[in-house]
């Protein structure tokens, strides 16, 4: 009789807490996309470059824990780790974002959001120390290392992978043809660029009241604020004349040399050119629009090397260009935070959100953001009287926010003691120039 032997298979791990740290995975993402959607507003989709980066990013904090894990003798953890991770940082990242519509301010410096994502990255931290389950001896060292570890995964992830292009509107992917700047050609044109629209610039008629303008978008990789400065420059020649006395500066990607750069030293001489041919008489209208932080102006152009405008670097600016009385409209998130830098008895002040509030509608392919379709192309369009204008702004904006879900940004306007009589002066002789204008 033949003996046989019985063999015994090495047990077969079940797939399950794979696919749940899969899952986790997965919904970590779902709430970032539905915290996008939230944030910005309906009307986006789910990019598939972001999808990708979205991969990337989590396959790099992964890594970041296989190698943690395996420095400290605990690469059992790794599922379970993953897991808690995905899941608690789900729940931290909605309540970022939750921070970030609230409560804007928190957001308004660097120096914040550094603190904030310190905080944050010190419970996912010590969340991943407690798995462990080390004796108290060993959590020093263990805490060390994963700390080294995955705060290196991180800032990888973060630096490399980022997921700006996650959700984005139909019109705002980048051109596969996309071509780098010629950034010797960018700065070699600006003396030129700069002297044409200097030369082009018309003097103000002696005596009568006339309107000098600035258009400035400072955004390059969003072409809403370019588009804006070529259309808020049309309309305040059809309601000022103010055409052959307008200058335009804007940083752009597509069309990099088609305006004088958006930076500081091209906007220092523009403020300074208007100043010295604007008359007691006349206004002057300075339209700025792009991006913002508090007591900050984005003048971004990343190929450029631009750097962005502080509101006191503003404020010095206007004193020294010699620029009369003003209507100033700063089109930014937390522009309101400017106000109290730049307001003065002969200048109307008008910002699209409040200092610590963020405004809406800064996409690349629009034709207008939030505010600016609401102030320019609604009110002023239909007004010219920017004091009546802006209520009429304000109320359209709280009602495209409140339709969208969106925190109120809260437009702000400061009018100086002097400014209205010298507006009066403006609209009454504009309207006497104009037939058919009241």
């Amino acid at each position: 009789m033949e003996s046989t032997e019985s063999f015994t298979h090495p047990p077969v791990s079940s797939p399950r807490p794979a696919l749940v740290a899969l899952a986790a995975i997965v919904l970590y993402w779902l709430s970032e996309y539905a915290a996008q959607v939230t944030t910005f507003g309906p009307g986006g989709e789910l990019s598939p470059w972001g999808l990708q980066v979205a991969v990337a990013q989590s396959a790099v904090v992964v890594a970041g824990l296989v190698v943690a894990l395996a420095l400290v003798g605990r690469l059992d953890l790794l599922v379970r780790s993953v897991t808690v991770l995905f899941l608690v940082g789900g729940v931290l990242n909605q309540l970022l974002w939750t921070l970030f519509r609230e409560a804007p301010q928190l957001y308004a410096t660097e120096a914040r959001v550094s603190l904030i994502r310190g905080i944050v990255h010190l419970v996912q931290i010590a969340l991943l120390v407690w798995l462990l389950r080390a004796p108290l001896r060993q959590w020093l060292r263990a805490g060390l290392v994963m700390a080294v570890v995955f705060l290196g995964a991180k800032e990888i992830a973060l630096r490399w992978f980022s997921v700006d292009e996650f959700y984005v509107f139909p019109d705002a992917a980048w051109a596969d043809d996309y071509t780098p700047v010629d950034v010797e050609a960018l700065y070699a044109a600006q003396d030129r660029l700069m002297g044409e629209q200097i030369a082009a610039l018309a003097p103000g008629a002696p005596g009568e009241p006339d309107v000098f303008a600035l258009a400035l978008g400072g955004t390059a990789d969003q072409s809403v604020f370019l588009t804006e400065v070529e259309s808020v420059a049309g309309i305040l020649d059809t309601q000022y004349g103010a055409g052959a006395r307008t200058l335009r500066l804007a940083n752009s990607h597509d069309h990099p040399t088609r305006y004088p750069l958006a930076n500081r030293a091209n906007l220092a001489r523009a403020l300074s050119e208007i100043g010295a041919r604007q008359g007691q008489e006349d206004l002057a209208f300075l339209f700025l629009t792009s991006h913002g932080r508090e007591d900050e102006f984005a003048l971004e152009f990343y190929e450029a090397g631009t750097k962005n405008l502080t509101s006191d670097e503003f404020k010095a600016m206007l004193d020294d260009s010699g620029i009369g009385p003003a209507v100033i409209v700063v089109s930014a998130c937390f522009s309101g935070s400017f106000i109290d830098d730049i307001e003065a008895p002969d200048r109307l002040v008008i910002t699209a959100a409040r200092g610590d509030r963020t405004s809406f509608g800064c996409r690349d392919g629009a034709e207008w953001t939030e505010f600016g379709e609401s102030f320019f192309d609604r009110a002023l369009r239909a007004d010219p009287d920017p004091r009546k204008a802006f209520p009429v702004a304000a109320e359209d904006v709280a009602r495209k926010e409140a339709a969208d879900g969106l925190t109120p940004s809260l437009p702000q306007v400061s009018e100086g003691a002097e400014i209205g009589a010298v507006l009066d002066r403006v609209l009454a002789a504009r309207a006497l120039s104009t037939p058919g204008v009241d």
